[in-house]
């Protein structure tokens, strides 16, 4: 009897202490995708956005030919974010508004996800089941593994009985997807995964969009300074593309 109870307790602490990787391809664009790392260890949830384009898009081919229109493009470093995601209901990243590095505390809204469908598909080697949301103005389909018992997903997506292999954004599907390409459930963790630094101080998110904002602002202001004033210059409201495109606040 001993002996079984023995056994028992080594096969749970083996499970518990497995490590989880999964790589997704996240679609930020119909000209860009970028690598994006879910790592899932005893004591963090993390994951990470890597910094390097996998596609991008042809500028000169973006402009309208034939018209007196232009565009013009922000150029800015790419810097890697880290999601951190210890908390059901909170979010800590790192993002920037030029070189400078913020950490931004994000408290999420409820995810009421809606799961009766019965629509499945194969992703990953996993099956994987629908789910739907309405998240900060985007509607959202998601497909994810019962299999997989992780209450997580890409991005600060969460909330459901299973890893969330899939997210598309239904409205906007060439801007807004992650999908699962590699899922390793006994990854040897062989590296340091970021962490937030001690005393660091976060802002709100809703503080950090109010000071992006302003640096946009000021680097129109900056690029439109030197054109001839004979130039009619129309400084158009930013429309979100991102998966975000309400929030709470507004």
């Amino acid at each position: 009897m001993r002996k079984t109870i023995l056994l028992i307790f080594v096969a749970i602490n083996y499970i518990s202490s497995q490590n989880l990787h999964v790589i997704y391809l996240n679609k930020t664009s119909k000209f860009t995708t970028f690598q994006e790392d879910l790592y899932i260890t005893k004591n963090n949830i993390i994951s990470l956005r890597d910094s390097v384009v996998i596609n991008s898009f042809d500028e000169k081919n973006s402009i309208s030919s034939g018209t007196n229109e232009a565009m013009f493009f922000n150029k800015d470093k790419i810097y890697k974010i880290a999601y951190f995601k210890s908390h059901n209901d909170k979010v800590i990243y790192n993002n920037h508004i030029g070189e400078d590095n913020f950490y931004i505390e994000d408290f999420l809204p409820p995810m009421n996800w809606n799961t009766t469908y019965e629509e499945t598909k194969i992703i990953a080697g996993y099956k994987c089941n629908k789910a739907t949301i309405e998240y900060r103005g985007s509607k959202i389909t998601a497909f994810y593994s019962k299999d997989l018992k992780y209450n997580s997903g890409p991005y600060k997506f969460g909330g459901l009985n299973g890893l969330i292999l899939e997210i598309i954004d239904n409205d906007n599907p060439e801007f807004n997807s992650w999908i699962a390409t590699v899922v390793d459930d006994n990854y040897m963790l062989n590296h340091k995964l970021p962490n937030i630094p001690n005393n660091t101080k976060t802002i709100s998110l809703k503080e950090f969009l109010i000071l992006k904002n302003l640096k946009l602002e000021e680097d129109f202001n900056r690029k439109m300074s030197n054109l001839p004033t004979t130039v009619v210059i129309t400084n158009n409201k930013l429309i979100r593309n991102g998966i975000e495109k309400k929030y709470e606040w507004e």
